[in-house]
Parts: structure tokens; C-alpha cells; sequence
């Protein structure tokens, strides 16, 4: 099998129309049953996403989507091996410890200032939601503790009414314990590896540009420091050593240059700062601590298309990888061979693919499909699955990194 393929089984078919919505020239319907006639059972590259869509939303399960087996020559790309539905616009997602389970936060939607207030619960094995839980107001970043007993989820809120809490979910029973009271619109949070310290970025609001960071203690859920940084703070990242941290500084609306803060995690302060590329939305550490990998998403108007590769020795920038238009999430492989970044494109032109990264060269290698408007991505422990949130369509891809 070379390309997508696609089946259907008209037995279950219960003539919804779903599909015919999403990829008309892919499916149509019958004027007198209303069952679904398959038009391509091949369809375009283009068509993709659309046909993966609606297999994914199809109420009676009757349509099967196969993905193209890699040949040999393409060993290493990854491929999709399911598409999970989730709550409205999911914008993070992170997995336990032991990758059992998978956690989503949707945020809902920006451009119609609705946002969500949930968390999906994804059991991996089965690749279902098994849960979902009410959090706070636009849950937009998340994540788990390294002993996997509670997850942390920042509710950035919404641009007009900024949210300022961390909802703690206690991850035995899937309920909530009483939330953190931060600034506003937490946009990062980071637990540090020994678990001690939770850090929460603070956006702050539209007429206020937020410049902090509050430093958490988690044994008492309070907020025991804050730390000045740069303007419009978002993603964090701790090394794994516990000693550094590092947080992407978006900038202003009039001046996107972006920066990243350095800070010391024992003494809380600021060590350096880095310019890097306009409008910083995620950063991520190498297993070894030696590169962190940022990603300049760049205004949303004018999506940029680059990531930054700093040197912890010498906090500086030491390559420029040009991927696809408006980077959004980094993940970084266990061996620290390979990064993958998802492209989320800006307003006119949605994105729908993940950058992989050799560390070697820092050079693109492979460009893979994964859905439109992909927001984040986070790997299994074991290093074999990737989950990507596709904004766009409410659905959380599941890649196979070991083809």
C-alpha cells in the first residue's frame, strides 16, 4: 500500500453525513437511502486530513482508514496509526510516567472567545478517553509531576477575562483538589525532576503584558517565589540535571523579537537571556542537557518558521533549522536523535505537519502529515508513540516512531 486508503462498510452505515461534509470529493451520499458512496477509495494528499476526519467522527464506525505502509528506503519516518477524538480545541496534552495514560487539555475556542474548560483522559492502551475532567477556565498547557500522582493544568482563561489558576488533578481517582491562585494567563508550566518545584509562566493580559514567572512549592501548593523574566513569558523547560530552567519570552504585539530567560532553579534568578526568533511558543531540552530547542511560531499574521538551537554551556544560539510555517510544539526522542516539531501554521493558512529533526546536522529530514492546525506533541516514555493535538479538528493524532 503506497497511499491512504479507504473502505466502507455500508452494513453499518447510518447515513449521517459527516463525511460528505467534510471530503466531498472523496464521498458522496445516495438520493434514496442516504448510505455513503465512495467516490475515491485512493484520495489526494489534499484529501487527507479531511478523510481522516471523518472516519474519526463517523457515529456508526463505517468508514476504515488505512495508512500507507513506509517502504523500506523510508525507515525512521513516522506514520499515523490512529486518530483519537477529543474535547474542543486541544492545545497540550502530556503523558504519565508510565504511559498509561495520556492527558489533553482543550482550551476551546480563541477566535470565537469560547473557551473550554476540560481534560481528556486517554487510556493508550485502548486509545480511548476514559475520562473527562472539568478543570478552570481555558486550560491551555499541562503537566505531570514525575512520580505521576497529579497533573497540573494552567487555565490561561480567555484574551478579554485572563484566567489565573493551576488546577490540580489527583491522577489515582481523576478528580480535582483545590487550585493554585498565580497571575495571569499561565501560558507554561514545569515541574522540576525531582518534583519539588512546579513553575508557571504569566502571559498577563492584553492590556498588561505580563513579565513573571511564580515558583510553586508542591508539597503545600503555594506560591513560595516569582521571578522576573521577559516580556509575554510562555513554554518552560527545567534540564534535566534540575539546575537550569529555561522559559520563552514572546515578546509585545508592536515588537515580537523574542527571547528566552535562563534561570537558576536554586538561587531563583535570572542567569541570562537569548534573543532568538520572533514570538517564541515552545522550548525543549535534550536528554543530555547539552541543546535546548526552540520554536519561533512567530505572529500569527506572519508565522515564522524557524527553531533556534541554544548551547547550555554558553547559553548562546549556535544553529537555525528552517521547518514548516508557524512551529508550535517540540518534543525531543529518549536518545536525543531526532526532534519533532508540529507546524500550526497562522490565521490564513492552518498548518497540518510535523518537522523531524536529525541532532546530528540539525537538518530536516523527513515532513510528515499529521492534521490541521497541530498545537502540541508529547512522546511515550518508551519512546515509540508520538500524540499530536490537531487544533482544528478536535482530535489527537497517534504516530508510530518506529517504522
Amino acid at each position: 500500500m503506497h497511499g491512504l486508503q479507504v473502505s466502507i462498510d455500508q452494513d453499518k452505515c447510518c447515513g449521517s453525513g459527516h463525511c460528505v461534509q467534510l471530503a466531498p470529493e472523496v464521498f458522496d451520499q445516495d438520493p434514496m437511502s442516504g448510505t455513503v458512496i465512495l467516490l475515491q477509495s485512493a484520495p489526494t494528499f489534499a484529501s487527507h486530513e479531511a478523510v481522516r476526519e471523518a472516519g474519526a467522527v463517523c457515529p456508526a464506525s463505517a468508514i476504515n482508514v488505512m495508512e500507507p505502509a513506509l517502504s523500506r528506503g523510508h525507515r525512521g519516518i513516522p506514520s499515523i496509526a490512529a486518530t483519537i477524538s477529543v474535547g474542543e480545541g486541544p492545545a497540550a496534552v502530556a503523558f504519565s510516567p508510565d504511559g498509561r495514560e495520556a492527558y489533553v487539555a482543550n482550551y476551546g475556542r480563541w477566535a470565537t472567545g469560547a473557551p473550554g474548560r476540560t481534560v481528556s483522559v486517554i487510556n493508550t492502551d485502548t486509545r480511548a478517553v476514559i475520562a473527562t475532567i472539568e478543570v478552570g477556565v481555558g486550560p491551555s498547557v499541562l503537566t505531570v509531576a514525575p512520580n505521576g500522582a497529579t497533573v497540573y493544568v494552567g487555565n490561561y482563561g480567555s484574551a478579554k477575562a485572563p484566567g489565573n489558576t493551576v488546577s490540580v488533578i489527583d491522577t489515582a481517582n481523576h478528580k480535582v483538589t483545590p487550585p493554585i491562585t498565580v497571575g495571569n494567563a499561565p501560558d507554561g508550566v514545569a515541574v522540576s525532576p525531582d518534583g519539588h518545584r512546579l513553575f508557571v509562566s504569566e502571559l498577563g493580559s492584553e492590556t498588561r503584558l505580563g513579565t513573571s514567572m511564580s515558583v510553586i512549592d508542591t508539597a503545600t501548593n503555594c506560591v513560595i517565589g516569582t521571578l522576573e523574566v521577559g516580556e509575554g513569558p510562555g513554554a518552560v523547560a527545567i534540564t534535566p540535571d534540575g539546575t537550569r530552567g529555561y522559559v520563552v519570552n514572546y515578546g509585545t504585539p508592536t515588537d515580537p523579537a523574542g527571547t528566552v530567560s535562563v534561570f537558576d532553579v536554586e538561587r531563583n534568578a535570572v542567569i541570562a537571556t537569548i534573543a532568538v526568533g520572533k514570538s517564541p511558543g515552545a522550548v525543549a531540552v535534550t536528554p543530555d542537557g547539552k541543546r535546548v530547542y526552540v520554536a519561533n511560531h512567530g505572529p500569527f499574521d506572519a508565522p515564522g518558521n524557524t527553531i533556534s538551537v541554544i548551547d547550555t554551556t554558553t547559553n548562546t544560539v549556535v544553529a537555525t533549522v528552517g521547518v514548516g510555517s508557524g512551529p508550535g510544539g517540540v518534543a525531543i526522542a529518549k536518545n536525543g536523535s531526532r526532534v519533532y516539531v508540529v507546524n500550526m501554521g497562522g490565521n490564513d493558512a492552518p498548518g497540518s505537519t510535523m518537522s523531524v529533526i536529525d541532532t546530528q546536522d540539525n537538518t530536516v529530514i523527513a515532513t510528515v502529515d499529521v492534521g490541521r492546525t497541530p498545537a502540541a506533541i508529547a512522546l511515550s516514555p518508551d519512546g515509540r508513540w508520538a500524540y499530536v493535538t490537531n487544533y482544528g479538528t478536535n482530535t489527537v493524532a497517534v504516530l508510530d516512531l518506529n517504522n
